[in-house]
């Protein structure tokens, strides 16, 4: 980012990141960090979520309901993700939104204050993604959604 900011006039305030529930390295490895043989552990965003926090560089989710790098999305993938999607239908029930109102949530819920690109032009899916921006889930819900996603806890 410093070497991006050499080379334009105007402020860098914002950077769009691939960020989902089951895609999130960028949060994943500082979770990990230091644990030899994890892949999770592994860095490859160079501290951009703690730079962009000490910086006050506004991050942006795109992607937030993708399984990986456009590998189609986690939500109702009960094949690949149904511990995933048991916890998302619980808290949706219990917060009364959607799965969707939940996913946009755990990412929300994150301190960074991490923004959520949705990419859509269906208006229910805007309503259910903007309900979820005020569920005040626990640390522990968090981190169920997290661990459910297949991350690891120390």
């Amino acid at each position: 980012m410093e070497l991006l900011k050499t080379a334009v006039q105007q402020p860098l305030v914002v950077n769009q990141v691939q960020l989902s529930i089951t895609h999130a390295p960028l949060i994943a490895q500082g979770v990990a960090a230091n644990m030899a043989g994890l892949d999770q552990s592994i860095s490859r965003d160079v501290g951009l979520l703690d730079y962009s926090r000490l910086s006050d560089m506004m991050l942006q989710a795109w992607s937030p309901f993708q399984k990986g790098f456009f590998d189609g999305v986690f939500l109702g993938d009960r094949e690949n993700f149904a511990e995933l999607n048991d916890a998302i239908d619980e808290l949706a029930e219990t917060y009364g939104v959607t799965p969707t109102g939940i996913a946009v949530a755990w990412i929300t819920r994150h301190p960074a204050n991490i923004q959520v690109v949705l990419g859509t032009t269906k208006p229910n899916r805007v309503t259910d993604a903007a309900a979820g921006s005020s569920v005040p889930l626990t640390r522990h819900e968090w981190y169920r959604l997290f661990t459910a996603a297949g991350h690891v806890l120390p």
